[in-house]
């Protein structure tokens, strides 16, 4: 059977839309809540294969994440920073008008993060066409 063409449109949405559940899954497992493959894939609204793959691309991207056997929880690695999307958050909390140039400055830098993080993530599916 013939594979569905998708069209340049609906594969970036797709990308999109990956790339944003690996960041909310980032954003999940560095907070203090407790996420289990389980609870992820109810909060994610994916299957826990797909949360399994996600954690996956994660670790090849260099999230040092881990499973807590005391909690039944993924953790990331105390002292782990998602450089640059931390920094954006901090600038923009702070209670002072951000400088335009500054927020520039801190944008181009998250935009430089992401770069790295995706072309991690590509690496990884390179991987795994092979």
């Amino acid at each position: 059977m013939a594979r569905k063409q998708r069209t340049d449109a609906e594969r970036r949405l797709r990308q999109c839309e990956r790339l944003s559940r690996l960041l909310r899954t980032l954003h999940l497992i560095m907070g203090s809540g407790r996420w289990s493959v389980d609870s992820l894939a109810e909060e994610l609204e994916c299957s826990r294969r797909t949360v399994y793959r996600d954690l996956q691309t994660l670790s090849m991207a260099g999230v040092p994440w881990y499973l807590d056997a005391a909690t039944q929880a993924y953790r990331v690695r105390p002292g782990y920073r998602f450089m640059g999307l931390e920094e954006l958050c901090r600038s923009l909390d702070r209670p002072s008008p951000v400088n335009s140039q500054e927020l520039c400055d801190v944008t181009d830098r998250l935009i430089s993060a992401g770069d790295q993080f995706l072309e991690a993530v590509r690496e990884f599916r390179r991987f795994l066409d092979q």
